[in-house]
């Protein structure tokens, strides 16, 4: 494969019980179920630890890269997207994961979040203002082997009031954001209180 190699190497057993009963003795067990579908392959339930798994679930980078999926007792590995993630709604504790079989060249939509630069720097953060960051994640479409980390929004120019929009972005090579309305990703707003600078006004004759 051609260009991002596999940052994550998984490994997991082939499960042979299904639904809610099995996937809770799996739980019990210290397993995470999980499920592998597309690509052209037949969908298979598996399981991994569940230990394992806390640290790369714990790192942002994990959800926007391939992954390498070795299942015990096969001898060719899977590349795969994780595509869900289910939670505990009160436990911090994942309960299913979902993932997509991919090629490099495969065109994928993925979440990315949007990564603030340059804010310390901008004459709105300078005079005591702040990013509001109004979108965490966006969707884009690109090749599986070229997702970036991140869409970095460089904020060194942004004074009070100042937004920035879908269209403004600077995206890297062969990645695009689907969308119909040039929607808010971030702006740059005055602290508490305070009051925009207004133009001077001049004279009507001036």
């Amino acid at each position: 494969m051609s260009g991002k190699r596999a940052a994550f190497t998984i490994e997991a057993d082939l499960r042979d019980a299904t639904g809610r009963s099995a996937a809770r003795r799996l739980r019990r067990a210290g397993k995470v179920p999980a499920v592998v579908y597309g690509g052209g392959g037949p969908e298979l339930p598996i399981a991994l630890d569940d230990v394992a798994m806390r640290k790369p679930l714990a790192d942002e980078s994990f959800y926007t890269s391939l992954i390498e999926l070795r299942i015990r007792g096969r001898k060719r590995s899977e590349t795969v997207l994780l595509k869900d993630a289910q939670w505990h709604p009160v436990r911090e504790h994942v309960m299913h994961l979902d993932f997509q079989r991919v090629h490099g060249s495969d065109r994928v939509h993925v979440e990315v979040p949007v990564h603030p630069r340059n804010a310390e720097k901008s004459p709105g953060v300078v005079k005591g203002g702040r990013v509001d960051l109004v979108r965490h994640v966006l969707e884009v479409v690109c090749r599986a082997d070229a997702i970036p980390d991140a869409i970095e929004v460089d904020c060194a120019a942004l004074d009070w009031g100042d937004t920035v929009h879908v269209d403004d972005l600077v995206l890297p090579a062969g990645v695009e954001v689907p969308h119909e309305v040039n929607f808010t990703v971030l702006n740059m707003a005055a602290p508490k209180g305070a009051v925009a600078e207004e133009e001077p006004e001049t004279d009507a004759g001036s």
